[in-house]
């Protein structure tokens, strides 16, 4: 909750924005009951985030909290999208999602992969000029360029080559099997206007500077796509106006006006929601302490209606360089287990004040692959006779002050949790507690945020971290690898885990290209993971979202996905919200 202070600014600061705000006439009016022309009311829609945007596309921000990431399909289209009431992978600006069963997708003897993406015919970027395939080879050059620096590189740095065979048929030829060929929604490739950018990257190849491109306001302030919203107005610090796209091909948006407002502090967008001068909520714009209690407010008073989602997985990683980590016995998977054991991870889902989703598996609900992880780590439930049993089997003992001791040198079971500021540092003294419950003698230290950008430093924390997942299958990037080193500028997994066993079944996860084969590909991972403990999955992070009472959207939940997912996001239907 806001201190008193906080609140009665920011409660003024809404009074002013509200008045501002208040409701636009059009300027085409129409014929009252009587012949007079009478003023339609403008339909517009402020939505809340807590993330600065410095530019859109490409040139943005590649991160997913604070819930601008949620809002993509707004403003721009991706090939594909998910269906309505699933992850279903569905045609957006392709007519249909390429498939291994219709010959769409096909590997070829020398083990590249050819996906066929055939496009629709009635697709127009919002200044009118047509949407083609040549788009898309142009989208390829320019995303692949290593001089142009790009935040969203993964799909194109997958390919070999693009071509468009004729004007609404855009092939991509992969280097090899790649799962999410056929799913290339924006997040994995992202349109990019040829008609607009072209002349500014020719002038990049004769003369190989790249501000010829990255300083274009066409990043900013002229942004056009393909979404059913256009963007009108742009500031890196107050957010953005968008006007319905007239021209939309799925059809003109219900709504005239979407603001999306951007707020420095959780606690002003939480007095703006309550308000009513933020109509919209998205995943990761709150934290879960205070969308919990907007959710409490909201369902008392009838003001609205909060959706919470689990979204992205939240685990704990041991340091497994043996010259860094402080107690070697943690190497030792059984003492991970014994650890693992003295996790409630029910009581955080529970009411304690975490109000969080209690984790059994790799994936969280929702996945499209959930039930092949399903319970899979269901074997490590909450045991605390377990867990000192196994402890007892590993030579470790209480000593008088109930402090774990080891019986061959009489050395104290000690471990530290390191973790950064911010509004998930209450992990620390609750893994902290339930470990001293154990018997371990448990340090905790906050990274300073002067070192939060200090690779090096957060890659060499000398006991366990508090880590998270973008969501989905995001988890499986811990391990894949590189561990984080001097070698790659300590950008790799900071915990240093690398395991060729991990690595081989990652890998064959992303070159299966069938859904029984993803399943059988993901339940090995998920095994591998039981087994060996290389993350101690806890909970799933609870994200809030939802929408004032008189807005209708979200009817579509089932089919949406967090930010970090390549394609499908909740606002891929944002022309059908509407204003009751």
């Amino acid at each position: 909750m806001p201190k008193p202070r906080t609140a009665s600014l920011a409660l003024a600061l809404v009074l002013v924005l509200t008045a501002c705000a208040a409701p636009e006439r059009s300027t085409s009016p129409s014929s009252g009951p009587t012949g007079d022309r009478v003023p339609q009311r403008t339909k517009s829609v402020t939505i809340g985030f807590t993330t600065g945007v410095q530019a859109m596309s490409i040139m943005g921000s590649s991160t997913t909290v604070g819930g601008y990431g949620v809002v993509f399909e707004i403003h721009s289209n991706g090939l594909v999208t998910s269906d309505v009431n699933s992850r279903a992978v569905v045609g957006r600006l392709a007519e249909r999602a390429p498939s291994v069963e219709d010959g769409s997708i096909a590997i070829l003897p020398d083990g590249r992969m050819r996906v066929v993406y055939p496009l629709r015919k009635d697709v127009r970027w919002q200044d009118g000029a047509p949407f083609t395939a040549h788009d898309l080879t142009f989208s390829y050059r320019l995303m692949v360029d290593q001089g142009i620096p790009s935040n969203l590189p993964e799909g194109v740095n997958q390919m070999s080559s693009v071509e468009a065979t004729d004007d609404f048929t855009f092939v991509a030829m992969f280097k090899g099997p790649y799962y999410l060929g056929g799913s290339l929604g924006l997040r994995r490739f992202w349109p990019q206007p040829r008609h607009l950018l072209e002349p500014a990257y020719d002038r990049y190849l004769a003369n190989k500077n790249p501000d010829e491109v990255t300083t274009l306001p066409y990043w900013t302030t002229e942004y056009v796509h393909l979404g059913p919203f256009r963007l009108t107005a742009f500031d890196p610090s107050e957010g953005m106006e968008f006007r319905a796209n007239d021209g939309y091909f799925l059809g003109r948006p219900k709504i005239d006006v979407l603001r999306i407002r951007s707020f420095g502090d959780e606690n002003v967008l939480f007095s703006h929601l309550l308000s009513g001068a933020v109509d919209m909520l998205m995943p990761g714009a709150l934290n879960t302490e205070l969308g919990y209690q907007l959710k409490e407010r909201w369902d008392s008073t009838g003001a609205g209606s909060i959706f919470s989602r689990p979204n992205g997985t939240r685990f704990l990683s041991p340091q497994e360089r043996p010259a860094v980590q402080k107690e070697p016995a943690m190497l030792d998977v059984r003492m991970r287990a014994a650890l693992y054991h003295a996790i409630d991870r029910e009581a955080l889902s529970e009411g304690k004040g975490y109000n969080e989703h209690a984790a059994w598996s790799l994936l969280e609900p929702g996945h499209a692959l959930y039930e092949s992880t399903r319970d899979g780590l269901s074997r490590y439930a909450y045991n605390l006779d377990r867990a000192r049993s196994i402890l007892r089997d590993l030579g470790w003992t209480p000593g008088s002050d109930g402090v774990l001791r080891n019986n061959a040198d009489s050395r104290r079971l000690q471990t530290q949790l390191w973790a950064t500021a911010g509004p998930r540092a209450w992990e620390l003294p609750v893994f902290g507690d339930m470990w001293r419950r154990l018997g371990l003698d448990v340090e905790e230290h906050i990274v300073p945020s002067a070192q939060v950008r200090n690779n090096e430093l957060r890659a060499t924390y000398p006991g366990w971290e508090p880590s998270s997942s973008g969501g989905g299958d995001s988890t499986l990037g811990r391990l894949l690898g590189p561990a984080a080193g001097p070698e790659n500028r300590w950008t790799g997994n900071r915990g240093g885990y690398e395991h060729p066993t991990a690595q081989t079944l990652v890998a064959r996860y992303y070159a299966s290209l069938s859904l029984r084969d993803q399943l059988q590909a993901m339940k090995a991972v998920s095994d591998f993971v039981a087994d060996s403990l290389p993350l101690l999955v806890t909970y799933y992070i609870t994200d809030y979202m939802g929408m004032r009472k008189g807005v209708n959207a979200f009817w579509d939940l089932e089919g949406g996905s967090d930010p970090g997912q390549p394609y499908g996001s909740y606002s891929r239907n944002s022309h059908l919200w509407d204003i009751n």
